[in-house]
């Protein structure tokens, strides 16, 4: 194909891409987790961020990207928009700087990972996306500018800690080889470069432990479920699959797979014996894995077209078989459904409720969404924490909720929300009962009458 005619059939595709992402960010209402992050960003400093995500559980890179525009008041939107920006730069450099043949650019850039799931859902997942995609572009310079490299590692470690497995295969397989390798007067790079990288990736790596150690959520225990079990089955044995693959016909992708396997790995450690919970987000990671598997293969000297053809065609069929079903579903029912009934209970609030008025919520940890929507002059209490919330914890107590609730004489003449009919007030006059979204996330307004 000539340059021309490819450069416009590439920018063809990113313009599309854009214009559906787009359409989809649009019709996509954020949920808590989105919200939450937001709200950290506008009402807390650095120092307590910093300080705040040890309960939280995740890396602050995310928080301090949204940091200048929360505290400026932009629009909630303006969330949405940053994931899918950051998306489009990925896409871009993927579809552009990668050696990937095009089917499984298109496929990739159509489905997972680029498409909805990190573009149009605004999480700290999309800055994984964003560094696998520099860091695999960047892979065949690495000798070149060591120190860059390790700089795109290291912001790596404070995107989500289901990225460090990702972190730990890329820095054996380049700064402890070549290190290694040194007192064997073998080492082709810079060893003071090499040095200072690795010294940047362990400050950064015990930055984030400090940061996040004794993160708990009360919420969640580890009780792996059928499902996660099977998924990392799934995934072990795909590793053994690329293994015995690349032993006996790839043979000089050693390095690479060790990235895959400990990426890979330590997300099976997680999900097993850490944090058992698993939204699709995090599934879907599973599949962007090996894709920046699939681009550091094809950056290698060893690249050979049939031997990455048959690479190609394990990833789509892997994805095609145990990630595009639940993609389109979820997909789907954003479209059609809500994906929050935050903004419909802020909107019915803003409407009839008396302005200056103090919302009393039974769980602000799942109302705090409401609050991006609500008109200025409206404020939350939380009855079960005992104070006002502008940005609520990250969980809420059960027992605490049903103690609060045991007697709502110190409410009467209030406004009380009651979010996902934990517990239903009879003796109360129902206002409003948003409908049911896809997170399971609504709300029902009463008053409190005497």
């Amino acid at each position: 194909m000539k340059i021309k005619n490819k450069k416009t059939l590439y920018w063809s595709i990113f313009c599309l891409y854009a214009v559906i992402n787009l359409i989809l960010v649009l019709l996509h209402e954020p949920w808590r987790d989105e919200i939450h992050a937001w709200l950290m960003a506008k009402e807390l400093s650095v120092v307590d961020l910093f300080l705040e995500s040890r309960f939280d559980g995740h890396p602050i890179l995310w928080h301090l990207l949204l940091m200048p525009f929360a505290k400026l008041n932009f629009p909630i939107i303006t969330l949405n928009m940053i994931s899918y920006l950051i998306l489009l730069i990925s896409t871009w450099v993927f579809l552009f700087k990668t050696e990937i043949p095009l089917p499984i650019k298109i496929f990739a850039i159509f489905t997972i990972p680029f498409t909805y799931t990190y573009s149009a859902i605004s999480r700290n997942y999309s800055c994984i996306i964003l560094l696998l995609v520099l860091i695999g572009t960047f892979y065949p310079k690495r000798y070149d500018h060591p120190i860059l490299y390790s700089i795109l590692i290291g912001l790596l470690i404070h995107t989500h800690s289901l990225a460090w497995g990702i972190v730990a295969g890329l820095t054996i397989t380049f700064h402890f080889y070549e290190i290694l390798l040194s007192f064997k007067k073998k080492n082709t790079a810079n060893l003071k470069s090499i040095i200072f990288g690795l010294l940047l990736i362990v400050c950064n790596t015990v930055l984030v432990v400090f940061q996040l150690f004794g993160t708990s959520n009360m919420n969640y225990a580890c009780y792996p479920s059928s499902y996660i079990i099977k998924l990392s089955s799934v995934i072990a044995f795909l590793l053994f699959l690329l293994l015995l693959y690349t032993i006996f016909v790839l043979k000089n992708n050693y390095k690479e797979w060790i990235v895959l396997g400990t990426g890979l790995g330590f997300q099976i450690v997680i999900y097993l014996f850490v944090y058992s919970s698993i939204l699709f987000q995090r599934h879907i990671l599973f599949f962007a894995v090996i894709l920046f598997y699939l681009i550091l293969v094809s950056h290698t000297n060893s690249f050979d077209n049939l031997k990455y053809f048959l690479l190609g065609v394990a990833f789509l069929f892997i994805t095609i078989l145990t990630g595009l079903k639940p993609f389109f579903t979820t997909l789907v029912k954003d479209i059609t459904s809500p994906y929050s009934s935050a903004k419909e209970m802020a909107h019915f609030i803003n409407e009839n409720v008396p302005k200056n008025t103090t919302l009393l919520i039974d769980a602000s940890v799942i109302g705090q969404s409401m609050i991006p929507y609500l008109e200025d002059g409206y404020s939350f209490y939380d009855i079960s924490y005992d104070k006002y919330v502008t940005c609520a914890n990250v969980a809420y107590d059960t027992d605490k909720i049903e103690g609060a609730l045991s007697d709502l004489s110190s409410y009467i003449g209030q406004y009380l929300i009651i979010s996902n009919d934990l517990i239903a007030l009879e003796d109360c006059d129902l206002l409003y009962r948003s409908s049911t979204p896809i997170m399971n996330e609504f709300f029902t307004l009463y008053f409190v009458p005497e």
